[in-house]
């Protein structure tokens, strides 16, 4: 038998890491000496400690190695388990290159001097409109791109006479990452009958709306808010309703992400009105 330095040696990972398995359950010394407490290993351990590492590797937890190892040698349950680390590991993947993305926009903005335009808030009214719906759950904010797609197929399909703007309602009390409450909207000339999940109907006027608009795929989204809730909070309103986004300028084949134009329209009413 080994000591815990001499294993580690041997076997190529740190005494560190081999107390913290030992702690966890999932890789016990063969005998602890009781004198000394010195930590003893075999030769025939180095298999299970081979298959730790394996997976360690491939970012599984520690629960995650404790359960799998077990069904190591069961190429049907390592296959389906491989699978959803590999699915996990995209997803991270992707939150992180959002993140990069994010940053490399960051740097270009700051080495261009170019911090894109936010307009003034305006107050004013909204009237009714007619236009045809989407109302769904969906499960993020990235999908309502997803609803877009459908909303643009359907009006071809139909071959609705309608404008190229359209409505974001977000129905949910408070803001939230997942299943969210999300209306589109697209103003159409005449009502017509409901079919497919889509429904016709008029979007109620607005009496009294914070407006502001911003360019750019939602680059400026935080800043207009911010403008937005100074100015209600200075002049002496509060919220009276349900915050829309209305895509004046919306991307297509011609319009690019960047030149696209979004009015933020806030209900409001003074307050102790």
């Amino acid at each position: 038998m080994f000591k815990i330095g001499e294993f580690s040696r041997l076997v190529r990972v740190s005494a560190r890491m081999l107390r913290h398995y030992d702690k966890c359950g999932l890789l016990r010394p063969v005998e602890v000496d009781r004198f000394t407490g010195y930590r003893l290993y075999s030769a025939e351990q180095i298999p299970l400690l081979i298959r730790i590492t394996a997976l360690r590797d491939m970012g599984f937890g520690v629960e995650e190695i404790e359960e799998t190892l077990p069904y190591y040698n069961n190429a049907e349950f390592m296959l389906k388990a491989l699978e959803q680390k590999r699915k996990q590991i995209d997803s991270i993947i992707e939150m992180e290159q959002h993140k990069l993305d994010k940053i490399n926009d960051m740097n270009n903005k700051i080495r261009k001097g170019n911090d894109r335009m936010v307009y003034e808030v305006e107050l004013k009214e909204i009237p009714a409109i007619k236009v045809v719906s989407l109302r769904e759950i969906v499960a993020a904010f990235e999908n309502e791109v997803e609803q877009w797609e459908k909303m643009w197929a359907f009006i071809k399909k139909h071959n609705i006479n309608c404008t190229k703007t359209g409505y974001s309602i977000y129905h949910d009390d408070e803001y939230k990452d997942e299943n969210i409450d999300m209306e589109i909207a697209v103003p159409v000339n005449d009502l017509a009958e409901s079919c497919d999940g889509f429904v016709y109907k008029e979007l109620e006027a607005i009496p009294l709306a914070a407006t502001i608009r911003f360019p750019g795929p939602y680059d400026n989204y935080g800043k207009a808010m911010e403008k937005l809730a100074v100015w209600i909070e200075q002049n002496g309103y509060e919220f009276d309703g349900i915050i829309r986004g209305h895509g004046i300028v919306m991307p297509d084949w011609d319009v690019a992400f960047e030149n696209t134009l979004t009015e933020l329209q806030v209900p409001v009413k003074k307050v102790n009105q």
